[in-house]
C-alpha cells in the first residue's frame, strides 16, 4: 500500500479538485436539505449495509433501518445522485428488529446491523449476494446454498485495531481508544466492543493504561511531532495468547522506550511489536514491523495445523469461519484425483498447508514476502511435505508455466478487488484446470470474476456464502467451478446450466 500524502495542509487551503459539501439539492422542484427530517418507507438494502428509501424519487441511504419499516429520519448529507440519512424513530418496526447490544451502535461505523435479528442478517446477505451475481450474470444458473452462520455472533473478531486519540488539553495527556464513525473521518470514543474477542479487547484497554501512565504522546495529522497512532491486538482463536502491536509515526518517542516489558507482563500477551507508519492521517499500518519482545509469530490452530503468523500478516480474523472456509475447500478435493493443486493468492497457506497434510501436492503462490516466510515457517514447524511456496505475483507465475503444465485444481483467494481480468483469461484459456475453487470477500468483484470464467468454458457448480463478520453486510463466498468438457456426460442435463443464451 502506498502511504497517502500527509493532509496537514488541507485545512488551510482547499484543493481545486476537493469536493464541496452540499447543504441542499433540488429534487423535482423540491429542496432536500441536510438536517431535514422526513418520513420514509424503507425498500431494500445495499452491499454496504445501509437501507434504501426514496424521497420524491431521490435515493436516500438510511442507517439504522430495516426494509419494510416506516421511519422518521434526519438527512445527514446530500449529493447530486443520492443522499444519506439516519433513523430518529421507527413508526412501524419490523418483526426482526432487536435491541442493539453495543452502546455505540448508531455512531460507530463498525457494525451497521446490530438492530437486526441474526437470522434476518443471514437472509439479507443471501439476498444481496444473489442480486449482485444475477445482475452481472444474466441467464447463468446460481446454485446458492444457505449461508453458513456462526454459533455465537458476538466476540468473533480476533483482530482488534483501535485508533488512539488524545482528547486532553494543554499538557495533560488523555488518550482514548476510538473507531471511525460511519462514512466519516471523525472518531468515536469506544468504551466497549462486543464483536471483539473479549480477551483481545481487554488487552487493548490494559495496554492503553500502560501507555497513558507513561505519558506516551499521541500522533496528530496536523502536527509533525511523532507519537502513537493506534493499538493493534491479534488474539488466537483460543484466546490463550495475544500479540500487541504499537503503531507509531516515528521511533523517537522517549516515553515508549522499554514499554515492551510492561506489555509482555499483561495476561495472555506473548509478543510485543512496533509498526512504523509515518503518515499520521493514514488508517493503515505501515510497511515495517519490528519485534520488541517475546514471540515473533502468533500461533493459530486451524484444520489440524499450527499456523505461525506474523502480527501484521493477513489471516482471517474469525477463526471459526476460517475453519469453515477450509472445510469447504477440502470438500471439493475429497481425494488425490484432482492433483496437482495451484493455490493463487495463498497468503500464509490457510488452504495449501492442510491440503498438503492430507496428502495433496500443492504449489502456493503469494506476492507478500512476509506471508511466504510465515508459510514456510509453518511447514517447517509442522513437518509438512507436499507443499511448496513461490513468492510471485499470480500473473507472473502463470506466464512462466509451460503450456503442457496442467494443474487439475486452482484455488483463487484474491484481494478484495478480485483478480485482474487478464489473470482470469490466463487461467481460463491458458492453464485450463479441471476445476476452480474461488474464495471471495467481495460479491461485486466475485460477480466480475465469475462472468469472465463462465465465458471461458466453466460452469458454476456450487456457491456457498459464509458469515465472516456478523452485524455487517460483509459476505465471504466459496464457489466451485468446473470445466464444461470435464462435466459433460458426467452430469447429464447440467453441463450447460451456466451457459449464456
Amino acid at each position: 500500500m502506498n502511504p497517502r500524502k500527509n493532509s496537514s495542509d488541507s485545512s488551510r487551503q482547499r484543493s481545486p479538485n476537493q469536493r464541496v459539501r452540499r447543504e441542499s439539492v433540488d429534487v423535482n422542484g423540491d429542496k432536500v436539505s441536510v438536517g431535514q427530517e422526513v418520513d420514509l418507507e424503507i425498500q431494500s438494502m445495499t452491499l454496504e449495509g445501509q437501507s434504501i428509501a426514496r424521497l420524491n424519487g431521490y435515493v436516500l441511504f438510511v442507517s439504522g433501518a430495516i426494509p419494510g419499516e416506516v421511519v422518521r429520519a434526519k438527512i445527514t448529507s446530500v449529493g447530486s445522485k443520492f443522499g444519506r440519512a439516519r433513523v430518529l424513530s421507527v413508526a412501524d418496526p419490523a418483526k426482526t428488529r432487536v435491541t442493539p447490544k453495543c452502546r455505540h451502535f448508531g455512531r460507530c461505523g463498525g457494525c451497521l446491523w446490530q438492530h437486526m435479528d441474526y437470522q434476518e442478517q443471514l437472509r439479507w446477505k443471501e439476498e444481496l449476494l444473489r442480486a449482485t451475481l444475477a445482475h452481472k450474470l444474466p441467464g447463468v444458473g446460481l446454485p446458492i446454498l444457505p449461508m453458513i452462520g456462526v454459533p455465537e455472533p458476538w466476540g468473533t473478531r480476533n483482530k482488534i485495531h483501535y485508533s488512539v486519540v488524545d482528547f486532553g488539553h494543554g499538557r495533560t495527556a488523555n488518550p482514548h481508544l476510538c473507531h471511525h464513525k460511519e462514512h466519516s473521518t471523525e472518531l468515536e470514543q469506544i468504551h466497549e466492543c462486543p464483536v471483539h474477542h473479549p480477551a483481545g479487547d481487554e488487552i487493548a484497554r490494559l495496554a492503553l493504561k500502560v501507555l497513558r501512565d507513561r505519558g506516551v504522546p499521541c500522533a496528530r495529522p496536523d502536527s509533525a511531532a511523532t507519537g502513537l497512532k493506534s493499538i493493534l491486538v491479534r488474539t488466537a482463536g483460543s484466546g490463550e495468547q495475544s500479540h500487541v502491536v504499537l503503531v507509531v509515526t516515528g521511533e523517537r518517542i522517549p516515553e515508549i522506550q522499554g514499554v515492551e516489558q510492561a506489555l509482555l507482563a499483561l495476561p495472555g500477551v506473548v509478543g510485543v511489536h512496533l509498526n512504523l507508519q509515518p503518515d499520521a492521517a493514514s488508517t493503515y499500518i505501515g510497511r515495517e514491523t519490528r519485534s520488541l519482545a517475546g514471540e515473533q509469530r502468533l500461533i493459530e490452530h486451524v484444520g489440524g495445523v499450527d499456523f505461525h503468523v506474523s502480527p501484521d500478516a493477513f489471516f482471517q480474523t474469525n477463526t471459526y469461519c476460517a475453519d469453515q472456509l477450509l472445510k469447504l475447500v477440502q470438500k471439493h478435493l475429497p481425494n488425490k484425483s484432482m492433483n496437482p493443486i495451484l493455490d493463487l493468492y495463498s497468503g500464509v497457506g490457510l488452504f495449501s498447508i492442510p491440503l498438503a497434510v492430507a496428502g495433496h501436492r500443492v504449489t502456493a503462490v503469494e506476492e507478500n514476502p512476509k506471508a511466504v516466510s510465515d508459510g514456510v515457517e509453518t511447514i517447517r514447524r509442522n513437518g509438512v511435505t507436499g507443499c511448496r511456496f513461490v513468492q510471485s505475483r499470480a500473473q507472473n507465475f502463470m506466464k512462466t508455466q509451460a503450456r503442457d503444465q496442467r494443474f487439475k485444481t486452482v484455488i483463487l483467494d484474491p484481494p478484495r478487488d478480485g483478480c485482474p481480468e487478464w489473470t482470469i483469461r490466463l487461467l481460463g484459456r491458458g492453464l485450463r484446470p479441471r476445476q476452480i475453487i474461488n474464495v471471495s470477500c467481495n460479491p461485486q468483484a466475485l460477480a466480475t470474476d465469475l462472468s469472465l470464467l463462465t465465458q471461458s468454458g466453466y460452469r458454476i457448480s456450487e456457491i456457498q456464502p459464509v458469515d465472516m463478520f456478523p452485524h455487517t453486510a460483509h459476505i465471504e463466498t466459496v464457489v466451485l467451478l468446473e470445466r464444461i468438457e470435464e462435466t459433460r456426460g458426467r452430469r447429464p442435463g447440467k453441463a450447460n446450466a451456466n451457459s449464456r443464451p
